[in-house]
């Protein structure tokens, strides 16, 4: 049984020009199964009505505040962290919907495992009407996230709870604007141990406004910086193509390197870690194995299924029928 008031959540939403779907993200927070909760919401400046529609709600759990001017997505953040009184910091974004046991699910995670500091969970993305399109998968086990995170965000940021005391500490760096998030919980899951729910507790909404379709180039610089954090964990020193090279395995459309060049990155990384013991050697051969594939089914290498299977990045251990038939048909 859950002490409810020792441990009060805070749900931290910052709302820009969102009047198309604010009304259906506050209700759905309104509506948890899990009551106890301060609602945080930060208007940062919204030019549209969203300010009427968050004003037409008098739950007395809302805690509003109406920035006047705009002072963009991390300052608010870090306002919305600083003026928490909870426990845990729930996020969510004003285009998404949270279903009704996700505050639930997450808080008893969370208090029944006190050394995880952070928890994620699966989402499924709809489009702007609400209508279903796919489904979103992250791992869910603290040493798979560490490997995956090394190449990519592992967590959906709307679906977070975090330790208050542990984001706080960290806290979002404008230095890392639109990949803010990837940073931050890169630093939570190289120092604690994390978790990513097996359940989708949020419908994450796929539309034209989003943050990433209008400032990538500041975002690639970000998650640059990011995996140049987490190679440092593995290298003494990142060199820019190193870097570039390990991007291009994030991003593939953007991938400018040779096949070998990319094989020869992985394959340090490997050999860093059995060095260093930073991640789970296991989790992370699998993971290298997997991008290898991904990047040879990618590219023009008429030769791809001998270079996997080939390749000092392959084991039988994690061999996977499906790729190597991917590979034989390309």
């Amino acid at each position: 049984m859950i002490d409810e008031q020792k441990n009060l959540i805070t749900v931290l939403m910052p709302v820009y020009n969102s009047e198309l779907f604010v009304r259906d993200a506050i209700q759905s927070i309104l509506h948890q199964s899990y009551q106890n909760f301060e609602f945080l919401i930060i208007n940062d400046g919204s030019t549209d009505q969203s300010h009427t529609i968050i004003s037409s709600f008098s739950d007395s759990r809302i805690k509003y505040i109406n920035n006047i001017a705009n002072k963009g997505i991390v300052e608010t953040l870090n306002e919305g962290l600083k003026l928490s009184k909870g426990r845990y910091i729930a996020r969510m974004d004003a285009d998404d919907i949270a279903l009704p046991d996700r505050l639930s699910k997450q808080v008893k995670f969370l208090t029944a495992n006190p050394t995880y500091k952070l928890c994620g969970s699966r989402a499924l993305t709809i489009d702007i009407t609400g209508k279903e399109i796919n489904k979103l998968n992250r791992p869910k086990h603290s040493a798979k996230i560490k490997v995956f995170n090394l190449f990519r965000n592992a967590f959906l940021h709307p679906t977070i709870m975090a330790d208050a005391e542990t984001i706080k500490k960290f806290a979002y760096s404008e230095d890392f604007k639109y990949a803010e998030d990837y940073f931050l919980f890169s630093q939570i899951t190289m120092a604690y141990p994390v978790a990513n729910l097996n359940e989708r507790l949020l419908h994450y909404r796929i539309h034209e406004g989003s943050i990433t379709s209008k400032k990538r180039e500041e975002m690639v610089q970000s998650e640059l910086k990011t995996i140049a954090y987490l190679l440092s964990f593995l290298f003494d020193k990142v060199d820019q193509q190193s870097l570039l090279i390990h991007h291009s395995i994030l991003r593939p459309e953007d991938a400018s390197f040779s096949t070998h060049e990319v094989e020869h990155h992985l394959i340090n990384i490997l050999k860093a870690n059995y060095e260093k013991h930073i991640f789970e050697q296991k989790a992370l051969k699998k993971q290298l194995q997997k991008d290898w594939y991904n990047y040879l089914q990618k590219s023009n290498n008429k030769s791809s299924l001998n270079k996997f299977l080939k390749s000092d990045l392959f084991t039988f251990s994690n061999l996977n029928l499906k790729q190597v038939i991917k590979l034989l048909l390309k």
